[in-house]
């Protein structure tokens, strides 16, 4: 019975442990992009209407996070010996806020590198507008500010990724406006490289702390500083701070090309509503303990701001055209949806010249390999973090003069010879007698 709970608590055991299970998981980040194309045919509909028919471009631009690597060095500092310093590490992701009311101070982190790098490519994508696109827009224009807060994140969204495109298109001009998409795919994925690393490079600094009347400097240095010593005699010691880098993989590949005939009586495309713009300005969240005097203040100005976002909202929708009497649903005449036959005639002729200019493969309809190899690309970067990893190395060149360094050898022979006189002394303990824990046995012939 014993041995059978003796079991059970082991298999208990096993089963529940305290230390935190940690699985391998592949990190990726997705921004798929549609862009549309209408091509006009020679099909006509029962009405005499000519049938165009839109083509829809699909790309996708995946980033896969690797391994950690070790980056450039940043800073480095020579101390000689008996020298102490205090640095500071401090970086753009950080921000630090005291609370004099509260006497509470703290340090809130904004968006990370991964997310900013992939706001900036997508901020850059939807520029498009200077070439072939007439319908995107970005209220980022490069600027490269992100905010890793609720209110300025609103903006990130703000650049579609769904995008028609001006004029009207045949084969040919589709794969040249294929081609000109990766190009500035292209152009994105390293633009948005070099403005995360310049929007997140870290500052290494020496400070002091200074007490202050009401303490913020002292409070932000101590929570922010560390303190380096080199407490060698005769050589100097260097620490060089390398910034720690993540490595990825990016692809840019061309996902499908699916047609659609456009029929004003049945339009298809779902309009989103419009996101909310907050300009250039974006807030900082901010907790108030319950009982503070500005808390009816900080509630005041938020419902100020709420009401304010309203009547912006309302006001844009008072500027949209009224409708006329002519385009009344009262008035219009009803349009008939194409028929069925006149669809599939429609969408087979644009099928035959996007096959002809092999976009699209003769047997599965789908996007040729060839065009495939020719407008995805991949590539391997590697982004920063807040990560700083320091080393540290010992001069060779010794800054002690001859008698200096005889003595330090002088003293480092003193302390071994007291080792060696400490071990002898307790060598010779273990043989007195009045140490020993029993006594000798006498011999009784002796008596």
């Amino acid at each position: 019975m014993s041995d059978t709970r003796k079991d059970h608590q082991s298999d208990s055991t096993d089963t529940t442990s305290c230390a935190l299970a940690l699985i391998d998981c592949e990190h990726r980040d997705v921004l798929d992009m549609r862009r549309r194309l209408v091509f006009p045919t020679s099909t006509r509909g029962t009405d005499g209407r000519a049938i165009d028919v839109e083509v829809a471009l699909h790309t996708r631009f995946t980033r896969a996070s690797g391994p950690l690597t070790l980056g450039p060095p940043i800073y480095s500092t020579t101390l000689l010996p008996g020298e102490k310093v205090r640095l500071a590490t401090t970086d753009r992701r950080s921000r630090f806020s005291f609370d004099s009311e509260s006497q509470l101070s703290h340090r809130s982190e904004q968006l990370s590198e991964e997310q900013y790098r992939m706001s900036a490519f997508r901020a850059v994508m939807s520029d498009q507008n200077s070439t072939d696109n007439g319908s995107t827009s970005t209220t980022e224009q490069g600027a490269w500010d992100f905010h890793g807060d609720a209110s300025g994140s609103i903006g990130l969204l703000s650049a579609s990724a769904d995008a028609n495109a001006r004029g009207s298109h045949n084969a040919s001009s589709t794969a040249d406006y294929l081609r000109e998409h990766s190009a500035h795919a292209s152009l994105a994925e390293r633009t948005s490289v070099e403005a995360t690393r310049t929007a997140h490079a870290v500052s290494v600094g020496e400070v002091s702390t200074r007490t202050h009347q009401e303490g913020e400097s002292e409070d932000h240095f101590e929570s922010a500083s560390r303190e380096f010593a080199n407490p060698n005699q005769c050589h100097a010691l260097t620490f060089v701070f390398h910034r720690l880098d993540k490595c990825e993989t990016t692809t840019f590949e061309l996902v499908s090309i699916r047609l659609r005939v456009i029929d004003s009586a049945a339009p298809t495309p779902v309009p989103g509503n419009p996101l909310r713009s907050v300009g250039w300005i974006a807030s900082i969240p901010q907790e108030l303990p319950a009982t503070a005097t500005a808390r009816l203040t900080a509630e005041d100005r938020g419902l100020q701001s709420v009401a304010l976002y309203a009547k912006v909202g309302l006001a844009e929708q008072l500027r949209q055209p009224a409708p006329s009497l002519i385009s009344s649903t009262s008035l219009r005449i009803p349009e008939s949806p194409i028929s069925a036959d006149d669809r599939h005639t429609a969408l087979e002729e644009v099928e035959k010249a996007l096959i002809e200019e092999g976009l699209l493969d003769q047997e599965t309809r789908d996007v040729s390999e060839r065009i495939r190899k020719e407008i995805g690309f991949e590539r391997e970067t590697a982004l920063p973090t807040a990560g700083v990893i320091v080393r540290g190395s010992l001069d060779d060149c010794n800054v002690c003069e001859v008698d200096l360094q005889r003595k330090v050898h002088l003293e480092l022979e003193r302390a071994d010879l007291q080792n060696k006189l400490l071990a002898r002394q307790i060598e010779l303990l273990d043989k007195a007698q009045e140490y020993r824990c029993c006594p000798e046995p006498t011999d009784p012939d002796d008596d």
